[in-house]
């Protein structure tokens, strides 16, 4: 039963966006509208895969997707080395958390944008300094998410396998961390979008001195005023969230039973 009710699920998101599509082309062609102010789904369709195989910029739309890939990894990877044990250790120090939480406060509360300009002047139009901004996007929720997660763990829980003559560590990585799996799992796809979201918004920003990545395309678009391109690339850059998020979504329920 449960399955059919997955398959009926899916095939109604299917029929709904099948819609919307339709909607949209109807719209475009009812009203005559101009190409250059909003294609329809089809040109845009045909955009996007004539991008497959001839290039703009570094390369075509793969080489494209696979810059902001690698990019993307960078950054929210090290906002997840440093945002897990971060988050671990402040829940369990207290002078650990007095002493980070008044700086960490200050940096959650700015935009990641707002750091792009100066990653770059750091870093120059690279891949490091899109990294940078995309670690701004995604530590704090991680952070937050692991050190959340521990403080709302049962003490008597932490206490027992203390008693028991655990270590801290042991503790910490054996105990507190598969109690607060789910949660820090939260934050971690909350860190995921958050982080793609800031690279695409630094891809632009930097212009077109990296001449890749799928926030380049989006700029393209819009200095040659080729609309199709700009609402593909956009199309595209939703579809790689959406796979994302399903990936981690995999991830969390195939370690769902490792808690305590």
């Amino acid at each position: 039963m449960k399955t059919v009710i997955k398959s009926s699920d899916k095939f109604q998101h299917v029929l709904v966006l099948c819609g919307w599509f339709g909607g949209w082309w109807l719209l475009v062609e009812l009203l005559n509208v101009s190409k250059d102010f909003l294609p329809n789904p089809l040109e845009v369709a045909q955009r996007m895969i004539t991008l497959t195989y001839d290039p703009l910029g570094a390369g075509n739309l793969f080489v494209h997707a696979q810059a902001s890939s690698i990019r993307l990894l960078s950054g929210f990877g090290a906002a997840l080395v440093l945002g897990i044990p971060l988050g671990l250790l402040m829940a369990y120090s207290r002078v650990l958390n007095w002493i980070v939480s008044p700086i960490f406060e200050l940096f959650r509360y700015v935009p990641p944008i707002a750091w792009a300009p100066f990653a770059l002047f750091w870093f120059g139009a690279g891949n490091s300094a899109q990294a940078y901004v995309i670690f701004t996007s995604a530590f704090p929720p991680i952070l937050i998410n692991t050190f959340l997660g521990v403080k709302l763990i049962d003490q008597n829980l932490l206490n027992a396998a203390a008693s028991l003559g655990a270590r801290t560590w042991t503790v910490m990585t054996e105990v507190a961390l598969p109690a607060a799996f789910p949660l820090i799992m939260t934050g971690v796809r909350i860190g995921l979008a958050g982080g793609w979201m800031a690279l695409i918004a630094a891809e632009i920003v930097a212009g077109t001195g990296t001449r890749d990545g799928l926030g380049y395309l989006i700029l393209q678009g819009q200095m040659q005023l080729h609309a199709d391109l700009t609402i593909g690339a956009m199309a595209f850059i939703s579809v790689i969230g959406v796979a994302l998020d399903f990936v981690l979504r995999r991830v969390e329920t195939h370690f769902a039973t490792w808690k305590v």
